[in-house]
């Protein structure tokens, strides 16, 4: 069996967010973010789990894990920027894996089944896979300052993570030296000539970035526990 690592990123400041603490702490529905979206990797059976933190916040996540009674993964201290944060878990804990996955830590609605289908894209000889769905807002385009044009949503996908990869091409991709133009784990595979496929994300696979975002959050994990 191939070994598999999830890397959930979970070092941002969540500035955007406007709250006391970091969105990833938040509560959803009686728990801190973060913990469902390690749970949501951990029911997926495809691999280990390891968290990526801000070293001040290291003290705090394992004072809510107490509380929570929850078992934290093993922790890896971020950097400055997402890339290295990454790269850090890379180092730490992702030499020897055949598969590695980065999922944010505040996407804590990622189903197992997404999990398991995506891993598997990478054990059936893929070797980079994303998740994405379709735009359905009407899109423009910045020409300048003060024009913008409209363009062809249908041309354009919305990333999301887990993103999945053959080990031994992520380690590959993050030994070069890191750039402004690397959004995402995506794009650091591509600055090194990988083609990168596609693979049909889930609406409910939200990121939360503002305080709406984590009310919907609750109202959706609601309704697919309902379900």
């Amino acid at each position: 069996m191939s070994s598999v690592l999830h890397i959930v990123v979970a070092a941002g400041s969540g500035s955007r967010f406007g709250a006391d603490i970091p969105k990833q702490f938040c509560d959803l529905n009686g728990v801190p973010v973060l913990m469902h979206t390690i749970d949501s990797l951990r029911h997926s059976e495809t691999g280990d789990v390891v968290v990526v933190l801000n070293k001040e916040m290291v003290e705090f996540w394992k004072d809510l894990c107490y509380k929570h009674d929850f078992e934290s993964p093993e922790i890896v201290t971020g950097g400055s920027t997402r890339w290295q944060s990454v790269k850090n878990a890379i180092d730490a804990k992702g030499n020897d894996a055949e598969i590695i996955s980065v999922h944010d830590g505040a996407r804590p609605l990622i189903s197992e089944k997404l999990v398991r289908k995506l891993v598997n894209c990478i054990k059936n000889g893929d070797r980079a896979v994303i998740p994405a769905v379709s735009v359905t807002d009407s899109l423009r385009q910045m020409i300048d300052e003060e024009r913008t044009r409209a363009v062809d949503r249908r041309l354009f996908y919305a990333i999301q993570t887990p993103q999945v990869f053959d080990g031994a091409l992520l380690r590959s991709a993050y030994s070069e030296p890191e750039s402004p133009l690397f959004t995402d784990d995506a794009s650091v595979v591509e600055n090194i000539g990988e083609e990168v496929k596609i693979f049909p994300g889930e609406p409910t696979n939200i990121k939360i970035t503002h305080p709406l975002d984590l009310a919907i959050a609750g109202l959706l994990q609601n309704n697919l526990k309902a379900d």
